[in-house]
């Protein structure tokens, strides 16, 4: 897949895309295996049946995972870096929930090449927002 990365000339505030995730074993086995997090609420479905969750409780880091492959291969792509990602969760998710991306450009500065966009972060698959993210990036 050939990746384009936009002009910062061309992008306008109020420019929206998205992208769609699933959380998938295979990205979930990956994650623990990496980062060893360990807690029961994301490797005990027992347990977080117990503390008012219908299984296991995946892993807020994985939403952040995808933000980092939606800004570095969806949007703005290849030519970008982030700055600085600030993310809010708001409800849990799930082995095998599907998340959609939905990014707004909020702000462009040319003179420095650097978009600001605010993340919706949807579990379509539980009919809820799952995070809400504001990042800033600039164009190689």
């Amino acid at each position: 897949m050939t990746q384009v990365t936009p002009d910062i000339a061309s992008v306008e505030e109020g420019f929206r895309t998205s992208h769609s995730y699933v959380i998938s074993t295979d990205i979930y086995d990956h994650f623990l295996a990496a980062y060893q997090d360990t807690n029961r609420l994301h490797t005990d479905d027992q347990f977080a049946r117990q503390h008012g969750f219908p299984e296991k409780v995946t892993h807020g880091m994985i939403l952040n995972g995808f933000i980092s492959h939606f800004v570095g291969v969806h949007f703005p792509g290849g030519h970008s870096v982030l700055h600085s990602v600030s993310t809010q969760f708001k409800s849990p998710c799930h082995l095998g929930d599907e998340i959609v991306i939905e990014a707004t450009v909020t702000q462009v500065v040319q003179s420095m090449k650097v978009l600001v966009m605010n993340l919706v972060l949807t579990n379509v698959t539980r009919g809820r927002v799952a995070a809400k993210s504001k990042v800033q990036m600039g164009l190689l």
